[in-house]
């Protein structure tokens, strides 16, 4: 194979939450980072008395996905952090998140929190209170995490 050409930088990426799955709030410009954990497919394993090897099987399912973003702090009514945490706090406790990690212009990647094969609100899992350091001059930082059974992929539209 030959070697890629279009790679992409990490940072220009583009992230949105949204109360609904329908209607978005771009908090790209207080993201910091994103990151994913989770999705593993469920493996069972046996020895058996017989036999040198294990027996290994495959459960054909994915576990569960953990989307975190990390964002700057600001006290603005529509800021990223007012957005999120009321949603945190809210009677739902559910939001959806959705990234490009192109930065979500025309024919770009973009993925979401899914259920059942399209975008979705999802579990709020935890979100953090703005971390302080006395001896530091960085800009203070918050992050969401939400727990997604399922990711979407589509591609931007013109």
């Amino acid at each position: 194979m030959a070697q890629v050409t279009g790679a992409i930088a990490q940072s220009v990426y583009s992230v949105e939450v949204s109360a609904n799955a329908t209607s978005w709030t771009v908090v790209s410009g207080a993201a910091a980072a994103i990151s994913f954990s989770g999705g593993d497919i469920p493996v069972g394993e046996q020895f058996t008395a017989d036999g040198e090897e294990a027996i290994v099987t495959t459960s054909n399912k994915n576990g569960p996905r953990d989307i975190t973003v990390r964002c700057v702090y600001t006290e603005g009514a529509s800021d990223a952090w007012k957005t999120v945490w009321d949603l945190y706090t809210g009677a739902t406790k559910k939001m959806a998140v959705r990234w490009s990690p192109a930065g979500g212009t025309a024919s770009t990647k973009r993925y979401s929190t899914a259920v059942a094969g399209a975008a979705a609100i999802v579990p709020i899992v935890s979100c953090s209170m703005p971390e302080q350091d006395s001896g530091s001059g960085d800009p203070l930082l918050f992050e969401f995490t939400v727990r997604a059974p399922g990711i979407y992929e589509e591609t931007v539209s013109a």
